[in-house]
């Protein structure tokens, strides 16, 4: 998971801006063709796979237009205390919406496939690829695990907030991005990681960041999509130089 950064330029963005104000239906009016035939969903995805360098808002596996979906970060059947259907009201809004795998690529169900079981009870996902300060607080253990701010078995949790007990649970239970596959993917690209620095002399007082630098400028890029379960190795990265 690493932060998303909105862009408001696109053909979908644009076509959904009049939908959004006009209260439109998600179903109706994004999902079926117009009068012309075109697809708006399908324009939208395009534009949110651009953003996103083409890999999965949750589990950054690689995803294209043919093995990908639309995600609502506030899910649509959310209501508020009140009983306001807020999820209702956000389905067109262009910054409520993410494009994430089809969530079948392990045994186990993961992302979009494996929130859809909580979402009568749990429509609000409480983690949030937009959000700069979670983002910056989403690790990877040496093995490949997946975190917020602290590993689990690490946590006192009778001083835990309550946010980030929700967004620790959002990460392993509702969107269970820390499968067996998952995490052996991950903890692959740390042990690469690590292999190539070793060579310039990790963890010796002769250690050269010169590579440590080139290797971080290269998992930034996004010529044409990012690399698969790209910020494992930028978290990684960044503690070498």
């Amino acid at each position: 998971m690493r932060l998303i950064t909105k862009k408001h330029t696109g053909k979908g963005y644009k076509r959904l801006i009049g939908i959004h104000k006009n209260n439109g239906s998600y179903t109706s009016d994004v999902c079926s063709n117009d009068k012309k035939g075109i697809c708006v969903k399908n324009i939208v995805l395009k534009d949110l796979l651009e953003e996103q360098g083409y890999i999965c808002a949750y589990c950054m596996q690689k995803i294209d237009e043919s093995n990908s979906t639309i995600e609502h970060i506030i899910g649509q059947k959310f209501k508020d205390e009140k009983g306001s259907e807020i999820g209702k009201k956000e389905d067109t809004n262009y910054d409520n919406m993410l494009a994430v795998c089809l969530g079948n690529s392990c045994k186990e169900l993961h992302c979009d496939k494996s929130r859809a079981k909580y979402q009568s009870k749990r429509a609000k996902l409480y983690v949030n690829p937009l959000s700069k300060v979670q983002m910056e607080n989403i690790k990877f253990s040496q093995s490949g695990v997946i975190y917020y701010k602290e590993l689990e078995d690490i946590i006192d949790k009778s001083s835990e907030i309550q946010e980030e007990k929700e967004i620790r649970f959002d990460l392993n239970k509702v969107l269970n991005l820390n499968t067996n596959r998952l995490i052996e993917e991950r903890g692959k690209i740390i042990k690469s990681i690590k292999s190539i620095l070793s060579k310039s002399g990790l963890n010796k007082l002769s250690f050269d960041k010169t590579k440590a630098n080139i290797e971080f400028a290269k998992w930034q890029q996004n010529n044409g999509g990012y690399k698969e379960f790209c910020q494992v190795a930028i978290y990684e990265l960044k503690k070498h130089i």
